[in-house]
């Protein structure tokens, strides 16, 4: 049996989970036996089988006291009564309604058995529980006529009565039509209108209620007090906790310590919450139970399982409350080997055929799937589970299907919809929607259109399922004209189904949609929406409406903005200037970053403007314990490596304890993009060792090394062993990489060879682009011109493209050509460059008015390197990516970002530059002359690659 394993799990001895033995309570009913159910009975008076009736139903026992009535030789009203407040008490409450219309109809002429306002105060109780309005009503009418209006019993049991049947209005007619409300009346009342979420005149009828000379009582009490919880009222909650000490009920009432306990728990966090509990003088299960609970709704596992531990070393047992509550905990943390135990515990106690015990159990396995503990051994507990069950109802299956949605598990998904078909379950939407989610997590998007389509008339639920899983598989179109649909048929759409749509437009790059259906939310009423904002948030910084992003983080509170997505979106176009201010919005907020806005924030942050910007959120993330996974040590590679911290890089490589591929694979391209070829193709040998298998990206780092060293023979090597050995389909960037190989070794012929045979596809823009970049390098200028208008074909508008084509056209002298390219290059795209001053993002444009202090620092630069015998290279000088020449290249945006940061930073602090083009070779040339005196390292970090200058050299070894 699946149970013995985690019974067993648990040593006997340990306190933890011991559960005291049920003693049954002595009961008194079992001395009677021999009396009635001997075989010569004594003759029983009516008084006698009154007491007896009255001892079996104050029991509980109503089956002997159904038998003892129906035996009873003579019935009076007395004997109706008693039967019908045993079963209004312990039940079934329909059985009361049965006997009172027996009562009324056997003996309607009787005088004697005409019902009394005690027994109508029962039935109209029995009413209430039954939220039976219509014989409420047929009971008030005969009340009316039996002039029992004005008895206190029957007004009360018809305040609550209409109250319990959603009916306030005449509950509020009922009571007012009391000359003298006693507490229980007030009380009733309350009670009425908090139970239809009126909580507001409920505390002001108790306010009403002190005025009137009424004092409450601890019922009364528990009643507000719940009410000011409900409403979140901390400064009502805590007067009435200083009219319940001033009355003397604090300390003598357990029950409202319990209510103080839940209330500050909902209102006013943990703490208040645990002082009242451990100043408790006494507490019952109930006490330990709203601690548990508190602590779990309070987002505070960790402490629940701490108080659930002393609980279980207190008083050795808990309920089904007490395991839900703790189940939850355990979820929330992860924890599964305490949730195994717990499990252990579930049998042991006898808690196993309890089904809400066993649901919480269920949904335990499933959530934790997801966790790196889990395993698929979990996910088959989670069936076994369900296996053994004899009865189940729509939540364990629909918790079952996702499982198998979160796994993929579409073998189980299926045996699932048998059941569901088998035991009539189509119906239930909590079941289809889970089927539709199921199926589409499979990648099986026919067969959940196929289950929606089944539904006869389908509701939200379904419909934001079928939307939500066509976005999943990419099917985005399709999931627009769903949603228009669902419009057509009248259907509401709720916040995921928003949400769905939102990604959809994101998808496909429709910003006009995005706001016709932005328009749309805040019609429906769904604008402050927290899940519904945060998708409004990134669509607009996706789609380069940042402005119009930041507007909508006002509509929701601060920790909950997802700032992350809007900081990668930021970095995507590059404004840098708004990634520094987004970062120190975090900094600022109180909300706590969750693992994978972590991620997006280093990842956002691998540039050299953004480098102090990335020490700080390394600091503020260790602050928080966020750098302790894998994940994030192999985002600190990728920050340090994209910021020109190569030395970082590594070391954050080497710290790590746990390297996996995505490490491996992130410190191989920081050697190939900080110049470092072999150093990387000797860590891609490593890596295969440990057995740790490379992904595509991993290749296309290698290739890149084989193109920087000229290793010919060996690119082609590794780029067959790609699908040969690993079964990586080659991508076009790595016929990309292929091509920049043979360029660079100057096998122009087998490049273009390579191109016009080895190509599975036709040639794309980034082919003819590396080609272009291979041709410059070697000077073949006849080849790059025909590279250079093949890509201009497929992209016009490419700047680099542009003026190298310019530059080659110049070269073999065709002069009007180059003057109609110059012309049509003016209306480009402006080149920029940045640069980080004290946490602060200077920006420069081409064209850019200069101050006099960099005015100055260019002319004492340029009049420097005359003395230091620098000369132009005249082969740069038709390749001007900026502006038109006027000697040395002072006048483009990294020479004068680089004459800012002179200007404006220490001595020998580096200078990090990012530029939007490709740096020209006049500005290169530049650079590394001035790296030999200004007496600091300088990186600029471009469209193309790294360029680290040092000593007259730079990593890219002339080669960009």
């Amino acid at each position: 049996m699946l149970s013995c394993a985690y019974a067993s799990s648990i040593p006997p001895t340990s306190p933890l989970f011991h559960r005291r033995p049920c003693i049954a309570p002595y009961n008194n009913i079992t001395t009677l036996k021999p009396i009635l159910h001997a075989p010569t009975k004594p003759t029983l008076s009516l008084s006698h089988f009154h007491f007896f009736l009255q001892l079996y139903s104050r029991a509980g026992r109503m089956r002997e006291a159904r038998q003892l009535f129906d035996k009873m030789p003579e019935r009076t009203l007395v004997s109706w009564t008693i039967l019908m407040s045993g079963y209004a008490r312990y039940g079934p409450a329909s059985e009361t309604m049965r006997l009172f219309q027996d009562m009324v109809c056997q003996h309607s002429g009787a005088r004697s058995f005409r019902p009394d306002p005690f027994i109508f105060s029962v039935v109209l109780r029995v009413c209430a529980s039954l939220t039976d309005i219509y014989s409420g009503r047929e009971l008030h009418c005969q009340i009316i006529k039996s002039s029992f209006m004005i008895d206190s019993f029957v007004q009360n049991a018809l305040v609550s009565m209409y109250a319990s049947c959603g009916f306030i209005k005449k509950s509020v007619r009922v009571f007012d039509r009391i000359l003298q409300p006693d507490l229980v009346s007030w009380s009733a009342m309350i009670s009425g209108y908090v139970q239809n979420g009126q909580e507001e005149e409920g505390m002001s009828l108790f306010c009403e209620m002190g005025q009137a000379g009424i004092l409450p009582d601890e019922s009364a009490f528990s009643i507000v007090v719940g009410a000011a919880a409900n409403l979140g009222c901390l400064g009502f909650g805590l007067q009435l906790h200083g009219f319940i000490v001033k009355m003397g009920y604090y300390t003598s009432s357990l029950f409202l310590q319990n209510s103080l306990m839940d209330f500050y728990a909902t209102c006013w966090g943990m703490d208040s919450s645990r002082r009242v509990f451990d100043r408790m003088l006494e507490k019952d299960l109930i006490s330990w139970n709203i601690i548990v609970a508190g602590y779990v709704q309070n987002l505070c596992n960790y402490e629940a399982l701490l108080v659930f531990q002393a609980l279980m070393v207190d008083i050795f047992e808990c309920d089904e409350f007490t395991l839900a509550s703790i189940l939850q905990a355990v979820t929330g943390l992860g924890v599964l080997d305490r949730g195994r135990e717990i499990h252990g515990y579930v049998i042991r106690a006898g808690f196993d055929t309890d089904p809400y015990v066993m649901s919480s159990l269920l949904d335990m396995y499933i959530k934790c799937i997801d966790n790196e503990r889990g395993c698929h051994y979990d996910a088959s507990i989670a069936l076994k589970l369900f296996n053994q069950w004899q009865e189940f109802d729509e939540f364990m299956i629909a918790g079952l299907l996702k499982s198998c949605a979160l796994q993929s598990d579409f073998e189980t998904g299926k045996m699932l919809h048998t059941h569901v078909v088998k035991y009539e379950l189509k119906s239930d939407p909590f079941i289809t929607s889970s089927l539709i989610d199921m199926y589409a997590k499979c990648g099986i998007t026919e067969a959940a259109r196929w289950v929606f389509w089944g539904i006869r008339d389908p509701g939200t639920v379904p419909w934001s399922a079928i939307i939500a899983g066509h976005c999943r598989n990419g099917w985005f179109e399709e999931a627009l004209w769903l949603f228009r649909t669902m419009q057509f048929d009248c259907i509401e759409a709720n916040e995921f189904t928003y949400t769905s749509i939102i990604l959809a437009c994101i998808a496909l790059g429709d910003l006009k949609r995005g706001k016709e259906l932005h328009c749309h939310i805040l019609r429906a009423g769904y604008g402050v929406a927290i899940s519904v904002v945060n998708t409004l948030i990134k669509l607009y910084s996706s789609l380069g409406c940042i402005q119009q992003a930041l507007k909508l983080c006002y509509l929701i509170p601060e920790s909950e903005i997802s700032l992350g997505a809007m900081i990668q979106a930021c970095a995507s176009i590059e404004d840098y200037k708004m990634v520094l201010k987004l970062f120190h919005r975090i900094q600022r907020s109180s909300g706590q970053l969750d693992h994978n806005s972590a991620y997006i924030v280093l990842d956002s942050c691998a540039n050299p403007v953004l480098l102090n910007a990335g020490v700080q959120a390394q600091a503020y993330l260790m602050k928080r314990g966020l750098v302790t996974d894998p994940n994030m040590s192999n985002s600190l590679i990728k920050m340090y490596s994209g910021s020109g911290k190569f030395a970082y890089a590594n070391d954050a490589f080497n710290w790590m304890l746990d390297k996996n591929s995505a490490s491996w694979t992130l410190v191989i391209s920081a050697n190939v993009d900080h110049g470092h070829p072999s150093e990387a193709l000797n860590l891609f040998m490593q890596m295969c060792c440990k057995n740790k298998f490379p992904d595509s990206s991993t290749f296309s780092s290698v290739l890149k090394a084989c193109a920087q060293l000229g290793l010919v023979n060996e690119a082609f090597w590794f780029f067959i062993s790609m699908n040969k050995d690993y079964g990586i389909e080659p991508s076009s960037e790595h016929y990309s990489h292929m091509v920049d190989v043979l360029g660079r070794a100057g096998r122009f012929e087998d490049a273009k060879a390579f191109i016009k045979e080895d190509l599975p596809f036709k040639p794309e823009a980034h082919i003819w682009r590396t080609l272009l970049s291979s041709c410059r390098i070697q000077g073949n200028m006849r080849l790059a011109k025909d590279a250079a208008e093949k890509l201009l074909e497929l992209e016009p508008s490419d700047c680099a493209a542009n003026l190298l084509l310019e530059q080659i056209l110049l070269t073999v002298g065709k002069w009007d050509d180059a003057l109609k390219l110059k012309n049509r290059a003016k209306f480009m795209r402006p080149s920029y460059s940045w640069i980080e001053i004290r946490n602060h993002i200077h920006e420069f444009a081409s064209n850019q008015i200069l101050t006099e202090e960099v005015s100055a620092m260019l002319e004492e630069m340029a009049r420097k390197m005359r003395e230091l015998g620098y000369v132009s290279d005249k082969n740069h000088w038709l390749h001007d990516a900026e502006e038109e020449h006027k000697g040395i290249g002072f006048q483009h945006t990294e020479i004068i970002a680089l004459a800012f940061g002179l200007v404006w930073l220490p001595q020998g602090t580096p200078i990090r530059i990012s530029k939007s083009v490709r740096m020209c070779g006049d500005c290169h040339s530049v650079c590394k002359f001035m790296s030999t005196f200004i007496g600091r390292d300088m990186f600029v970090k471009d469209s193309c690659r790294f360029h680290h200058f040092r000593d007259g050299r730079c990593s890219c070894r002339d080669a960009w």
